[in-house]
């Protein structure tokens, strides 16, 4: 299952960035965005890399005024740890990958006064973009944020109350090979406690689902996030590491 996850985080990864192979690692680059966690690059399964290859892999991040980082599921590449660490990168996140299976989720209410759309309109995608990135700490979306949305074939949810405030939203990724991952699950601050991001998952995995996955899965960002996740009906089955590198 991990290699099926891996591949399609591979086919996934390079949806409108850049792609570059450097040794045994593809990396993925957005033109347009210099945000950390857009830009990264995946070893290959069994990957050993070699000094010339983790230069290789840093070129590729700093010739385009990108930090060098990794994302990935370590038991299918063990070696890649150790020589990326020796090599002077430093483990940011190790975080749980979590899967629901079809029939596995759980109800979860809707708060009152809050109401799901598929964003279709600029007002919309600039409202669920804006409380995604108010809730992830970033810059306000610009309109390339949104045409970048929209040209994105992803089930997408945007929740607001009645009377038309972002609230936060979320997206599952088009599902590829019988796999989707639902990601950027965002509730602004002033709406968090009220089970919405609980509400927004299960939403978001049931469309997956009945769009034809498989196999669903999501990365939490923490253990408040993992502690959502399970009462929507996620399960703890891997892991996925995040390395980087700053500039010097």
């Amino acid at each position: 299952m991990s290699q099926r996850i891996q591949d399609y985080l591979l086919a996934s990864a390079g949806r409108g960035r850049e792609v570059v192979q450097a040794g045994p690692f593809t990396v993925t680059i957005s033109a347009h965005d210099p945000l950390v966690y857009i830009n990264y690059a995946i070893p290959a399964a069994g990957a050993d890399p070699t000094p010339a290859d983790i230069a290789a892999l840093e070129a590729a991040f700093t010739s385009r005024s990108r930090t060098p980082r990794l994302e990935y599921l370590p038991g299918l590449a063990p070696l890649v740890e150790p020589a990326l660490l020796a090599a002077g990168f430093t483990v940011t996140h190790r975080l749980p990958l979590m899967e629901c299976p079809p029939g596995g989720t759980v109800d979860q209410p809707l708060a009152d006064g809050i109401e799901f759309v598929e964003p279709t309109t600029d007002e919309e995608l600039f409202g669920l973009l804006g409380a995604q990135h108010e809730a992830f700490g970033e810059a306000p979306p610009t309109d390339e944020h949104v045409a970048r949305a929209r040209s994105r074939e992803d089930i997408t949810v945007f929740a607001r109350t009645l009377d038309g405030e972002p609230v936060g939203g979320g997206s599952a990724v088009a599902a590829k090979d019988g796999i989707s991952e639902v990601a950027g699950i965002a509730v602004r601050p002033k709406f968090e406690r009220r089970g919405i991001g609980g509400a927004i998952t299960l939403h978001l995995t049931r469309a997956a689902h009945a769009a034809g996955a498989g196999l669903v899965f999501l990365t939490p960002g923490g253990d408040p996030q993992e502690r959502v996740y399970a009462r929507v009906g996620y399960r703890r089955t891997d892991s996925v590491l995040f390395l980087t590198k700053e500039p010097a």
